[in-house]
């Protein structure tokens, strides 16, 4: 955490932001950390949850809300 805070406050941070985000940075980063984040298993059981409520219209819910 301090590491990171040390990051934000002397801008390293916002100067690798805007190189991963600009035509040149493609946004390597960026899209790998949001790949990762979609395979946390987290994701996977909100899946799960949120196909359970009865606002997807499918006959066999175990939610009726």
């Amino acid at each position: 955490m301090k590491k990171i805070l040390s990051d934000i406050q002397d801008g390293t941070f916002a100067k690798e932001f805007l190189l991963d985000m600009s035509p040149a940075g493609r946004q390597v980063h960026f899209k790998a950390m949001r790949k990762l984040a979609s395979e946390h298993i987290s994701e996977k059981v909100g899946e799960e949850v949120r196909s359970l409520y009865s606002w997807n219209n499918e006959e066999d819910k175990f939610i009726n809300n």
